[in-house]
């Protein structure tokens, strides 16, 4: 066995020999080629590999990329050689535009502090969520188009120079002072720590802060801790949880500041220290100040065409940092915070966008003073601590001038007194640098989803049918949010489309799946006259319809273009000589939990043996009547073997990769089409919001008659009539 490897050894030796000696010989052979004609390439180079230029030209006028060397003794160099390096070649230089500005508040050798606009996060994390705005089709100057994080920000501000850590975080919504270290100091990087949930606003709760909760755990922790040197982001993590840390938060909040009679401005600052559950359930302690410095009531009870907004200016000060602290502890006060979508009040909230000027992903919360004394812990990084403050945005000063007229000829004195300013103290020096990225094309959307207008099929007083197109989506989830690739500008969602086709708020009755289209039931929802009345209505209208479309008289009749077959099961049954069959077999939820569903099932017709010979396809025309509503309900029996494996043509869930593909790159198939279209929607009478019921038809959209009169032509001719009589098509089809 010996023998055996080291001959396998030495063959494998002499081998490498070889190849060096063949390598070699070609290298020469390469460069008294490139000589005769007038070429020369360079040795092996750390740039990577140059590209060759002729002699050829005024060597004495190079350029910078042209290089010039003499052989030295050491035989490393080339003479009267002219190489160009890839890296140095010269390009086009890409357009930039400017994306954002970084206002530094303070800055030392080991943290800095900037100030945080609202309607960004401080990083992309999990729970970030995605921007609303993304989906619209923005300008190319808006600055906000492409969502940039702090933390890149400040990265690309400096010149991408320096990284930072992050101390602390904000939510999206909020503003105000946000503390940095240097992630590329020496000092910063001593111990590894993780972040802390030191913050009111902290959008993770991945690392609970333990303050007061586990003595013992702490101490443990202390005492590992000291025994290694602590960096600057560990230390200044530490001090944000200190007692003696302040961190002063503005916030706007609706109602008065009379909480069941007691005037909450009369009681200055007073503490709120009800325990608040974490995303995991977990009850923690934590306690916040709070100063209600002024309120606004709407006028007075007397005053029925009353316009004024009930709010009121506050002051907060967290003492521990739990998960949305501040924004819990003022809603448990009935004064929840304006712009606050997960704790506040939705309809006050939409008031506020619609009708008062408040952005679209405003949380009207603004850290603006932040002060961290000099202690034993941010004694080396900061020997004279922190104490920055960052004036009130221009956002929430406008809000106050325009909608707060009782607040806000007294805010600036108010604020004031409590050491916090509207505008940055004169005194304090500050920077702003700008951010310029890249500018990217923006590439749109065919223009039938992009332009064309939303088409209504019937509108009675409390509802309305409307046509849905494929690709699109019926509203914004975590379902359906898909982020834009490649610069392309994702649809507006058909709720929105609906609310300016009607000009009026609308609540989804039921939903279609983006590849889906058909008839689309939405109700009426919106207020008249700020009349609270006119809104229960819609909410009761929205409730009756959705139980209408759960009665067993509701039939929701849906065409499909199945493939995998031509209508027949593996064991040669054939179903279309079945007629109308149910099946009644269970599917998968979107969790992967087992659900009862039935679905009645028609094939209409398939493609024989003739059409598969000239088209090269198998296809079948399908109707299908649910009557559960589960997930993909349809999509998931029409691929089952109840019906003989006839996933929908481009069913990218339950479907067949391969054949989707081969629709799409070959016969048209648009990329984000299920071929399941609801092509009649019948419900019995719902008093007193539909009292006649509703019996509405939608005909095949474009892209399946295309494909039916392309590729499907006998299939087409022989299921005219049945889909007339269904009223999937019009007479004159």
């Amino acid at each position: 066995m010996g023998t055996r490897v080291f001959g396998l050894q030495q063959r494998t030796k002499n081998a490498k020999s070889a190849i060096v000696v063949v390598t070699a010989a070609l290298t020469v052979l390469l460069c008294v080629s490139s000589c005769v004609n007038g070429f020369v390439i360079a040795p092996n180079h750390p740039r990577g590999v140059p590209r060759i230029i002729p002699w050829g030209g005024d060597r004495s006028a190079a350029s910078e990329n042209l290089f010039h060397s003499s052989r030295s003794s050491d035989g490393n160099s080339w003479e009267d050689t002219q190489v160009v390096w890839p890296e140095e070649e010269e390009e086009e230089e890409e357009e930039k535009e400017l994306v954002a500005n970084v206002t530094i508040l303070e800055q030392g050798p080991h943290h800095m502090v900037v100030a945080k606009p609202p309607g960004v996060v401080c990083h992309h994390g999990g729970r970030v969520g995605s921007r609303s705005r993304k989906k619209k089709n923005m300008e190319q100057d808006d600055e906000e188009a492409e969502e940039i994080p702090m933390l890149q920000r400040v990265r690309d501000a400096l010149g991408g120079k320096r990284h930072v850590n992050l101390v602390h975080r904000l939510d999206r919504g909020a503003s105000g002072c946000l503390l940095f270290t240097f992630a590329d100091d020496p000092t910063t990087t001593a111990t590894t720590t993780n972040i802390t949930n030191d913050d009111p606003l902290f959008e993770s709760t991945d690392h609970e802060k333990n303050n007061n909760n586990n003595e013992e755990e702490e101490e443990e922790e202390r005492g590992d801790n000291d025994k290694k040197e602590k960096g600057a982001t560990a230390a200044l993590i530490e001090a944000m949880s200190l007692s003696t840390a302040t961190k002063t938060y503005v916030a706007l909040v609706r109602g008065e500041g009379v909480l069941r009679g007691e005037n909450l401005t009369a009681r200055g600052w007073f503490a709120v220290d009800r325990p608040i559950k974490d995303e995991r359930g977990v009850e923690r302690n934590s306690t916040t100040y709070f100063n209600f410095l002024a309120g606004q009531d709407n006028g007075g009870l007397l005053n029925l065409n009353a316009t004024k907004a009930r709010a009121s200016l506050v002051l907060a000060r967290p003492q521990t940092g739990r998960w949305h602290q501040v924004r819990r502890h003022l809603n448990g006060l009935s004064h929840p915070i304006l712009g606050d979508t997960t704790h506040g009040s939705s309809q006050t909230n939409r008031e506020w966008k619609e009708t008062r000027n408040m952005p679209g992903e405003r949380t009207c919360l603004h850290l603006a003073h932040l002060f961290l004394p000099p202690n034993n812990t941010t004694q080396p990084f900061c020997p004279n601590g922190i104490n920055v403050q960052c004036g009130i945005p221009n956002d929430m000063i406008e809000m106050m001038r325009l909608e707060l007229p009782d607040i806000w000829p007294q805010a600036e004195r108010l604020l004031s007194e409590q050491g916090i300013s509207l505008t940055p103290p004169p005194t304090s020096t500050f920077q702003v640098l700008p951010v310029f990225r890249e500018k990217k094309s923006v590439k749109l959307l065919p223009a039938a989803v992009q332009e064309d207008e939303t088409r209504i099929l019937t509108q009675g007083e409390h509802f309305v049918v409307v046509e849905k197109p494929p690709s699109v989506v019926c509203h914004f989830s975590k379902w359906s949010n898909k982020q834009p690739t490649n610069g392309s500008v994702e649809p507006t969602a058909m709720l929105q489309r609906v609310r300016d086709a009607t000009g009026r708020s609308v609540n989804l009755v039921h939903r279609l799946d983006r590849g889906a289209s058909g008839c689309l039931l939405l109700a009426f929802c919106d207020r008249t006259n700020n009349n609270r009345e006119s809104e229960s209505v819609g909410a009761a209208a929205t409730s009756a319809l959705m139980d209408s479309m759960k009665r067993p008289e509701t039939i929701k009749t849906y065409v499909a273009i199945v493939v995998g077959g031509n209508g027949t099961t593996n064991e040669n049954e054939d179903l279309i000589k079945r007629g109308w069959f149910t099946v009644n077999q269970t599917v998968m939820d979107s969790h992967g939990r087992p659900k009862q569903a039935v679905t009645d099932i028609r094939f209409l017709a398939g493609t024989t043996s003739q059409d598969a010979t000239t088209t090269g396809v198998k296809a079948a025309l399908v109707l299908a009547r649910p009557h559960t509503g589960r997930w993909h309900q349809i999509r998931q029996h029409l691929s089952s073997s109840a019906c003989g494996y006839h996933p929908i043509m481009g069913d990218t869930t339950h479907g067949l990769a391969r054949t989707n593909r081969e629709w799409k790159e070959m016969r048209g198939l648009p990329k984000e089409r299920t071929c399941l279209h609801l092509a009649r929607l019948q419900l019995p009478p719902t008093i007193p919001f539909m009292p006649n019921g509703l019996d509405e038809s939608c005909p095949l959209p474009a892209d399946m008659m295309s494909i039916l009169h392309k590729h499907l032509p006998g299939v087409f001719e022989r299921v005219t009539t049945v889909l007339e009589e269904n009223h999937v098509l019009s007479p004159q089809t």
